[in-house]
């Protein structure tokens, strides 16, 4: 049999020339011995048989390498895949060194193949077979993406595969054609401690199957659990306090906790680590510190994964419907390419949690192309609710929602120019920042709407900045109908402490000709018109900072200060919550000409339940409607300032 001899000629595939056996008809053995081959960027190289490397040989490729057929290295040899490809057809079988930051290998061809690297680590693997198998041989790691391009499989042959993760990145499994790895593998996950280094929670889901919690402890910090917290009156007080929780519905209603939030009262500790941390469908909270890397060990799910989701009915299905689950792929799932149809009767909404201190973190919402980012994590747990009337919901995930490219792993926002009027809003202070998303798209209302919106998860920070939708919810991301010079939101401030706090117009796009963005503080009387990056501080006080701060600010698209005719006033008076059961706030424009306002509240029969007055200045005026002692049933709200007369109509529970 022919060959070449590759130190005899190592410039020529650095040329780009194709390297073909003397002979057609036969297939040649390329036999590097001891010399050094240089494929640049643009080149490539054809062995048209086998290439055995030995001595010190070295390959190094920033263009395409091609070996049709079987690939063999001695020990002093190195494989270098640097930034190109490296395809091979039959076994490789590599004694030596690997190196190389991007480059690529890849099996392809019609026929099975063993694959053993003493090296262990590649970039980069495709397997690219039509049929059969690639078996490995020895144990792998996959620092970026480990790729099944067609339907050939990767048998881990009971080796160890491991998809690698640090601060540089976390290795994906990507599955864009019918191949499948088969076997058990282990996916790492490093824990970001950029936001906090410290202890923290995180929100976090085993990405393989019949996984344990006591995974959540690979990384060095033991888990704690303790099923007596989920029996207890004052589940605080349990020692030792669990760090590992999940989020079941059901207890809203069964919990024997008193005191605290109804939303609260939906976390358990695990009874034992042994318990199963089931794949996409539990989510699961876990107290640990940044910079750790944790290892999850079983076989992965590599095509349609459908989680059934549900809403508890009964008294406490306003605040159900919760559902805490987890990207069951070893890649980011991409929340922007689930459709409506894949999410029957779930809300368009996600939820991811960062922590930014030991107790501390912000909820990320992203919902019909507006918010930070869509992507999900590898190993990450999310939130998502089922819709408002339903008591069941599904999410159909399959590889069409997986992320493929190793490079979208850093927030990304939408991908396409996006020509819809918004404004983001962020609060900042206390350490903490949160962010409020308006946007204009038709079909959306002023009520919370699924398709549309995301409510308020309140962070635990305890820095939260939401609008009121017309129907009381506090949303996170506000979708409307249009911006118009009618159009006021309302607004919801959460601040944690006394101090000083920042909004900042982070964003303002696409606003309609001749409209402008304001923030009105109704107690300073301040008008603030908006452009992208103006900040506005504002001060608050340690009675004000101990409940939510409502009617202060309000978000309101104007080219006036000042309301000038009734349709504009009847559209910048807001009534909320509507139904109310407790109270209504009554939030009045400035109306020229009127230094004072007048509310009265009327029942069915005409007859005034309430009267309330309150000086109007330029700023506007808010007035707080008790309904705890009313009857229910529809009023009306009466309005009187100056000259002007105008009718709200009230629904109250």
């Amino acid at each position: 049999m022919q060959f070449l001899s590759s130190n005899t000629r190592p410039w020529l595939a650095g040329l780009g020339l194709l390297l073909v056996p003397l002979a057609a008809s036969a297939q040649a053995t390329l036999t590097s011995n001891g010399g050094t081959l240089f494929v640049n960027t643009g080149g490539t190289f054809t062995v048209n048989g086998d290439l055995n490397q030995t001595g010190a040989a070295l390959l190094r490729t920033t263009g395409t390498a091609t070996v049709a057929g079987s690939l063999t290295g001695a020990a002093t040899s190195t494989l270098d895949l640097s930034t190109g490809l490296l395809d091979v057809t039959r076994d490789v079988t590599h004694a030596g060194s690997l190196a190389g930051s991007t480059g690529t290998l890849r099996l392809s061809g019609g026929t099975s193949a063993a694959l053993r690297l003493a090296g262990g680590t590649v970039p980069n693997l495709t397997i690219d077979k039509v049929a059969g198998a690639v078996a490995l041989g020895q144990p792998l790691r996959v620092r970026r993406v480990l790729n099944l391009a067609n339907a050939g499989r990767l048998s881990t042959n009971r080796q160890a595969l491991t998809l690698l993760s640090d601060a540089s990145g976390t290795a994906l499994l990507a599955n864009t054609g019918a191949g499948q790895v088969v076997g058990s593998l282990t996916v790492q996950r490093y824990l970001d401690g950029s936001r906090n280094p410290g202890l923290g929670y995180r929100h976090l889901a085993a990405p393989v199957i019949d996984e344990t919690v006591a995974a959540f402890g690979s990384g060095g910090t033991a888990p704690v659990v303790n099923a007596a917290y989920n029996t207890a009156a004052q589940p605080g007080a349990v020692s030792p306090f669990p760090t590992v929780f999940y989020y079941d519905q059901a207890r809203l209603a069964t919990s024997p906790a008193t005191g605290g939030l109804a939303f609260d009262k939906g976390w358990a500790s695990p009874a034992d680590l042994t318990d199963a941390a089931p794949q996409g469908t539990q989510g699961f909270t876990v107290q640990l510190p940044g910079g750790q890397t944790l290892a999850f060990v079983g076989e992965a799910v590599q095509g349609a994964r459908a989680i059934a989701l549900a809403r508890d009915a009964g008294p406490t299905a306003a605040d159900a419907g919760w559902n805490f689950i987890g990207n069951p792929y070893a890649a980011p799932l991409d929340w922007s390419a689930v459709t409506a149809s894949q999410r029957p009767n779930v809300d368009a909404a996600m939820y991811v949690f960062e922590s930014t201190s030991q107790y501390g973190g912000q909820y990320r919402s992203y919902a019909n192309g507006v918010g930070a980012s869509p992507l999900i994590g590898s190993s990450q747990g999310f939130w998502v609710r089922v819709s408002a009337g339903q008591t069941s919901g599904t999410l159909a995930l399959d590889n069409s929602h997986r992320i493929t490219d190793y490079a979208r792993q850093a927030p990304v926002r939408r991908s396409t120019a996006d020509v819809r009027p918004l404004v983001q809003l962020t609060l900042a202070g206390a350490g903490a920042t949160d962010d409020l998303y308006a946007y204009a798209e038709a079909g959306a209302t002023a009520s919370a709407d699924k398709e549309f919106d995301a409510v308020r998860m309140a962070n635990s920070t305890g820095l939260n900045l939401a609008s009121f939708a017309a129907t009381g919810q506090q949303l996170a991301i506000d979708g409307r109908p249009a911006f118009t010079a009618a159009t006021v939101l309302p607004l919801a401030v959460g601040v944690p402490v006394a101090g000083t706090y920042t909004l900042t117009a982070t964003t303002i796009n696409n606003l309609p000709a001749g409209l402008t963005a304001y923030l009105r503080d109704a107690q300073t009387g301040t008008l603030t018109a908006l452009t992208a990056g103006t900040n506005y501080s504002f001060s608050v006080t340690a009675a004000q900072a101990s409940a939510l701060i409502a009617g202060r600010f309000t978000l309101q698209f104007s080219g006036a200060a000042l309301a000038a005719t009734p349709a504009a006033l009847a559209a910048q008076v807001q009534l909320f919550p509507n139904p109310a059961r407790e109270q209504a706030t009554l939030l009045v424009p400035g109306i020229a000409g009127a230094s004072a306002v007048q509310a009265e509240l009327l029942n069915s029969l005409g007859q005034v339940m309430l009267r309330q007055q309150a000086p109007l200045p330029a700023a506007g005026a808010q007035l707080v409607l008790p309904t705890a002692t009313l009857a229910t049933g529809v009023y009306t709200v009466r309005l009187r300032a100056g000259s002007v007369v105008l009718t709200k109509r009230l629904t109250v529970q």
